[in-house]
């Protein structure tokens, strides 16, 4: 009678197990690659790199898209002015990683960093 018992509360204990279990596996595995990431900061720098192509048509998708913002006469210009800018910083300095190239320490970048490090990009061959 004890091990009829027994397995009755493993049988209702299991499914209530998987399904905690299944819930927070991605806690888990996020938690887990966080501290990876802190531990071995190379491999962080591995997982950011990204096809030079997919970098220069960015870059050149955000450049036409800051032109187009600065000529306009838009209600919020300087705002959406200033996204456009941080992100055309975020895919310079993608491709500086990818490309191997000194990266500005700072962001957003000033715009003699920005200078600096677009003619860094281009001596190393990228072109957008």
């Amino acid at each position: 009678m004890l091990l009829i018992w027994f397995w009755v509360a493993v049988a209702t204990m299991l499914p209530l197990g998987f399904t905690l279990l299944l819930v927070h596996i991605a806690a888990v595995i996020e938690h887990a690659q966080a501290l990876l990431d802190r531990l071995l900061p190379q491999r962080r720098q591995r997982a950011m790199v990204q096809p030079v192509e997919r970098l220069a048509a960015d870059l050149h998708r955000l450049a036409v898209h800051i032109d187009t913002i600065e000529r306009s006469q838009e209600m919020h210009r300087v705002a959406r002015l200033r996204a456009a800018s941080l992100a055309y910083d975020d895919v310079l300095l993608s491709a500086c990683r990818t490309l191997e190239v000194e990266v500005p320490e700072t962001t957003p970048l000033h715009p003699v960093e920005r200078l600096q490090t677009e003619a860094a990009l281009a001596q190393a061959g990228l072109v957008w």
